[in-house]
């Protein structure tokens, strides 16, 4: 048996207040229900650990001011993921057979580029589907068709994401920073959760501002963001159970030739580049911004904290049979000297949006 180290973690720094939808308990209740009734789950110890996950309280923190049905969804949503990525991808054998798992996600794909077909009750992954589409019907209640195009296109790169990380762990490949870098706006999902953002709270960013080249950059820094504190937060969670060295912290350690305990500093610094851009470009953003994109913005913010908040304190990366020790404090300042970019190919473009 693998043995796992116990990192230190330091406090994290995040200057955003949090903030809580009032509805976050009646969110994971409801949750839980669906769970239970597509049958996300092999066993009742693995229902038992996503009913512990706390899907609704991420949606409640994500998603503070929005409606009560599409914040629902966005809690639905999260927990498939979380099913999925636990059964199939990340622990389960699809992960490690890209070409079957590529051959499962055209499937799901499909559902929401047509969720008008029937689904084959022979399909071995039909809980996953039938769930998925129910997710996809419910979303196009409450999504206006260019909100569903963006989720959707999010999902098609989250779902390509997860065939190449399969891939990585048949070839037994751990790649480089860039590389991961550019991996980690995707492979966590958190594009399609920040896609939920504006359904959520009922309004539609309109395209000409999200696609401006300075809001891009925003949008992928937080999801790399989300990313990377959660490869720092779950390192325990998935080495204990999976370890595949597709994580932050093995990829620094790989690079440098050292133990993985010695790369925490340098993880943390990383992000906290991050967090200071984030922080500057979100200021910037919002002097020139119309109200959806003050709302994106504040939501974009809500998303990052929430991660933070949730990550810190949930079952799935305190990891109870195992248990890691979390930080539940916050840092008051960024480390210094991280007001510097990082200097990959893959994000530099971001540093270049903030204005002189």
């Amino acid at each position: 048996m693998t043995t796992v180290p116990a990192l230190q973690l330091a406090p994290f720094y995040c200057p955003i207040a949090p903030a809580r939808h009032p509805l976050a308990d009646l969110f994971d209740q409801t949750t839980n229900e669906w769970l239970r009734r597509f049958g996300l789950y092999e066993d009742e110890s693995q229902r038992e650990r996503l009913e512990h996950v706390g899907a609704g309280r991420l949606a409640a923190l994500t998603s503070p001011f929005g409606t009560r049905e599409a914040t629902q969804i966005s809690s639905d949503i999260g927990m498939w993921l979380f099913a999925f990525d636990d059964a199939h991808c990340d622990e389960g054998r699809l992960g490690h057979d890209p070409g079957e798992l590529s051959r499962v996600l055209i499937r799901l794909l499909r559902i929401l580029e047509a969720p008008e077909p029937p689904l084959s009750p022979d399909s071995p992954y039909h809980s996953f589907e039938a769930a998925f589409l129910d997710l996809r019907l419910r979303l196009g209640r409450v999504a206006t068709p260019v909100q569903l195009g963006r989720w959707t296109d999010a999902m098609r790169m989250y779902f390509f994401s997860q065939v190449w990380e399969a891939a990585n762990r048949v070839e037994r490949v751990t790649p480089d920073l860039d590389t991961y870098a550019l991996l980690r706006i995707h492979n966590g999902a958190m594009k399609v959760s920040v896609m939920m953002l504006d359904i959520a709270e009922g309004y539609e960013l309109p395209p000409a501002e999200l696609e401006r080249p300075d809001v891009r950059a925003l949008t992928e820094a937080t999801c790399l963001l989300a990313g990377w504190d959660n490869d720092i937060l779950s390192y325990r969670k998935e080495h204990v159970r999976d370890g595949d060295n597709q994580n932050l912290l093995d990829v620094l350690a790989h690079a440098a030739g050292k133990p993985v305990q010695g790369m925490v500093s340098e993880g943390m610094f990383l992000r906290d580049q991050i967090m200071v851009l984030f922080t500057a470009l979100s200021a910037q953003v919002r002097r020139n911004a119309s109200p959806e994109l003050q709302r994106y913005v504040t939501s974009l913010g809500h998303w990052v904290r929430a991660n933070l908040e949730w990550g810190t304190t949930c079952e799935r990366y305190l990891n109870p049979e195992d248990p890691a020790y979390l930080p539940t404090t916050w840092a008051p300042a960024p480390m210094s000297g991280s007001d510097a970019p990082v200097g990959l190919p893959a994000i530099s473009w971001w540093w270049e949006q903030l204005e002189s």
